[in-house]
């Protein structure tokens, strides 16, 4: 009896504290803020964020922990640290601010534009006024400033790391035009005199330096749209040669000019040209030459009507032409190598052109025009690989009509392919023409399992190549496996000791770079950190491994954990959001322990009710493991039914602990907000039958809310169901098949396959055709093959069953989903008689695009459900 006493004292104070917090409503909206950037100093002494709202588009926060200052600035761009990090650099309007982040001082230069910092040296480059060149020297406040004068200009600048600089100028009377570049060797004394280093009467129009700065490259011509006598020139530095003079700087030719092209091309003079990371050779793009009248278009008199013709055996529609191959065939890469006079031209206009990197001694271009006319219905489609040895130039077909995934080394002669036919990966070296399996002797597979799409599983993905060149990493469904390059099968191993696989934890590696690249070298004899998912419960964290031991626990909890950067002391930063916690930036120490939140995001839900999400499992009707994500308010009592909001769209458990910004929707629910005012929101994961789609979706979403309803959380007479797109379409489904429901809400939905199937993507001008017979609709054959299945999933020919009143959003400039797939749902239903709602707020798009009509769209799905299920005042509009 004492204990139950204090129960319900503890209830009932909880009831209250809880009572004093308001719901998130619309009056959040325009002064919510996001982080639009954020940076920390290598110390972890200066942090700088950059919030942002619908009110307030910049706010600087900036932080200097060990002088205690803090200080904020509206209305300011581009924050960056300067001087090896001694100055803080920001901007409002024309004025440039420099905050010194050992003292705190605050300086600034007013009327500047185009300003650069270069944040490993002590220089900033700005123009002041417009045309007036200046460079500051930030940890002394002293300045050049360089007037070009009347008729002149300053048209490029380099920074030199060596503390020098380089500016090409032009000067332009009525006689002639002179280009020259000036040299200011920044580490002498100041006030440091200027070296004019060359001068022409070509035009140049920009130029490159190497990272040795010895020499610069440029292009040069005798008019500006470079048609004739074009050439690539360098000027040396510090170079003594028999011969030549011994001023600072020498002048030579690199012998590539218009004469060493292939015919009937010509120099892109707008891409310039550069030199390779190794200095090796130069980088350029060559175009087709295209006869001058021809180039520039005359202009001609509008006919008197116009039309399109559609011709059965055309590879694209008319509302497809725009050029799916035009920039790749103008733009042609091309290298020069100056040591041996030897020209390349890397790729051919066929399509994408991928070099890993400069030192790449292959480079890939990917055609997929052959195979453009099963466009409409197939995807993915297949593609012909070419390659080029870049030292060579030979140029041939790799893989013709592939079909899979790639990965280009960036050190070796290798490509590694993941092929749909045989679901393995491979290593193909070009170099020696020979090619291996490497996965078929792994004892788990690589293609994705329980893929429910009617085209090619994909794999589970790969972390790269090995730094001793020896292995490429691939993923399985929990672990990361080794496969020597060799294709030696009993040399496979498993990094992570298949600890993934025996605790149900899905293990990548994480790239501590910050910078996503794709060239990244794994060490195996380091120490390797691992981002996990936990798919038990789908709490994230990081685990460590080193080779031969299993993964080592850091952190995880039920948050949503993702890496921002590793300090110069081994400590990172990191962030952490939760359904009930905004993302903030957090520092640890090496081990991932917290040590100090870093922003203040998540104090803006302080005095706000929010809730919990958790992953929960039921069976559906067949006695199949089901899943999805709950999200309960505030203070929920187990002891209550609730309202109840039904989401859906494909798979929900992989976002159950991301936060939802408090914003007016763009396309669905935000569950927080509903969360907030009291209700329980369901999202199950949505697994699919070939061919019925429709079905399968129903009979999971059916169980699952039913499952809500036995366990004691929903109550079963105030339960909506609410989805958009692909989403929208299974909301118009399922109400022809129950009345579980007491109301729903269906955006952009397709109502008829058999409609939908021909109609056309406004967006991209191309049928619908593939969704249905390869992708995200899962038919698995077209109209005719299929009339059944497209029939039966389609909502418009069951719309007499349904019993549920329906709220629809459906613009008439949905570049997705056709307007007329609204109209069918709409019209159907009013035919029948049954209650339903339709904006179509006009001119927008499949997502909405204007904030007012997010805004508008928010608040009437918040009066339907709130009516329907809170029993609050019905609105006018549904009168």
């Amino acid at each position: 009896m004492k204990n139950l006493l204090f129960s319900v004292i503890l209830i009932l104070g909880c009831s209250y504290m809880f009572a004093q917090e308001k719901a998130l409503d619309s009056s959040v909206y325009d002064d919510w803020r996001t982080i639009k950037k954020f940076d920390i100093s290598d110390d972890g002494n200066v942090v700088f964020t950059v919030y942002e709202s619908h009110n307030t588009k910049s706010l600087l926060d900036i932080r200097i922990n060990d002088i205690g200052y803090r200080s904020c600035y509206e209305g300011v761009t581009t924050p960056e640290f300067a001087a090896g990090q001694g100055f803080l650099t920001f901007k409002k309007k024309d004025t440039l601010y420099l905050l010194n982040t050992k003292t705190a001082v605050l300086d600034t230069v007013i009327g500047v534009s185009k300003e650069k910092i270069y944040p490993d040296t002590r220089y900033i480059t700005y123009f002041k006024p417009s045309k007036v060149f200046n460079v500051m020297d930030v940890n002394s406040g002293n300045v050049i400033s360089m007037d070009p004068g009347e008729g002149a200009a300053v048209l490029d600048y380099k920074f030199l790391p060596s503390g020098a600089l380089m500016l090409l100028l032009e000067n332009e009377d009525k006689d002639n035009i002179q280009n020259y570049f000036i040299y200011y060797d920044l580490e002498k004394q100041w006030p440091v005199m200027p070296d004019t280093v060359y001068s022409s009467c070509r035009y140049i129009s920009s130029f490159d330096v190497d990272d040795k700065r010895d020499d610069i490259i440029f292009f040069s011509t005798t008019d500006t749209l470079g048609i004739e006598d074009v050439k690539a020139e360098i000027i040396s530095r510090n170079r003594k040669k028999p011969g030549r003079n011994k001023s600072l700087f020498v002048h030579e030719e690199t012998g590539l000019g218009d004469e060493m092209l292939p015919p009937m091309t010509k120099f892109n003079l707008k891409k310039g040209i550069s030199f390779s990371d190794d200095d090796t050779h130069f980088k350029f793009e060559i175009n087709p030459l295209v006869d001058n009248d021809q180039e520039k278009e005359k202009k001609v008199k509008k006919p008197s009507f116009e039309y399109e013709l559609w011709r059965w055996n055309d590879t694209l529609l008319p509302t497809q032409k725009r050029g799916k191959r035009s920039v790749f065939a103008k733009n042609i890469k091309s290298i020069f190598r100056p040591d041996s006079k030897k020209f390349v031209q890397l790729s051919y206009g066929k399509g994408v052109f991928l070099k890993m990197n400069d030192n790449s001694l292959y480079g890939i271009e990917i055609d997929g025009e052959p195979y453009l006319a099963d466009d409409m219905w197939r995807d993915p489609l297949p593609k012909d690989y070419y390659t080029t040895n870049s030292m060579t130039g030979e140029h041939r077909m790799l893989f013709e009509g592939f079909e899979g995934s790639f990965f280009l080394s960036p050190v070796t002669s290798h490509i590694f392919t993941y092929e749909y036919d045989t679901n393995q990966w491979y290593a193909y070296d070009m170099e020696k023409d020979i090619k291996v399996c490497l996965s078929d002797g792994m004892p788990y597979p690589v293609e994705r399992q329980n893929f429910d799409k009617p085209q090619p599983a994909g794999s589970y993905g790969r972390a790269g190549m090995t730094k001793d060149n020896k292995y490429f990493l691939v993923y399985d469904e929990y672990d990361i496996w080794a496969l020597p390059i060799n294709g030696d099968s009993d040399d496979i191993f498993c990094l992570t000791n298949e600890y993934g696989r025996e605790n149900n934890i899905k293990f990548k590696i994480l790239n501590m770079s910050g910078s996503r690249a794709m060239n990244d070298l794994i060490d195996l004899k380091k120490e390797i950190i691992l981002e996990a998912i936990d798919l038990n419960n789908m709490y994230s964290g990081f685990y460590s491994i080193k080779k031969g031991k299993d993964p080592v626990k850091l952190i995880d909890g039920p948050y949503k954990y993702s890496y921002s950067r590793t300090l110069d002391d081994g400590r990172h930063v990191i962030v952490r959001e939760s359904f009930a916690e905004a993302p903030d930036y957090w520092l640890t120490d090496n081990e991932f322990s917290f040590e100090e939140r870093l922003t203040d995001l998540n104090d803006q839900l302080e005095g706000y009710k929010t809730g919990m999400s958790k992953v929960i499992n039921w069976k559906d009707d067949d006695g199949t493991l089901q899943r999805g994500v709950l999200y309960t308010p505030q203070g929920y009592d187990s002891l209550k039914t609730y309202p109840a909001i039904v989401y859906f769209y494909e798979t929900m458990t992989q976002d159950a602990f991301m936060f939802y910004t408090p914003e007016p929707t763009r396309s669905t629910i935000n569950p927080l907000m509903f969360v907030s005012r009291g209700y329980v929101v369901f999202m199950p994961d949505i697994r699919y039958e070939i061919g019925w789609p429709g079905e399968s979706s129903s009979r999971i979403i059916i169980s699952g809310t039913k499952h809500i309803i036995d366990e004691g959380i929903a109550d079963k007479e105030r339960i909506g169901v609410q989805g958009h797109s692909w989403g929208g379409y299974q909301v118009a489904y399922l109400i022809t098949q129950t009345d579980i429901f007491k109301c729903a809400c269906s955006e952009t939905a397709v109502a008829n396959m058999t409609s939908a199937y021909s109609g056309l993507r406004a967006g991209p001008g191309k049928t619908r055709m593939f969704m249905y017979e390869s992708t995200q609709s899962r038919i698995g054959g077209n109209l005719w093959e299929r009339t059944r299945n497209y029939i039966e999933n389609s909502p418009v020919f069951y719309l007499d069953n349904v019993t549920t009143p329906l709220l629809s959003r459906h613009s008439d400039g949905d570049e997705a989903v056709p307007f007329t797939q609204g109209l069918e749902l709409f019209l159907g239903l009013k035919r029948l008689g049954k209650p339903v709602w339709m904006f179509n707020y006009k001119g927008d798009g499949h997502n909405i695009k204007k904030r007012e009509i997010a805004e508008d769209w928010t608040r009437r799905m918040d009066q339907y459900f709130d009516y329907y299920l809170m029993k609050k005042q019905k609105p006018e509009w549904m009168k």
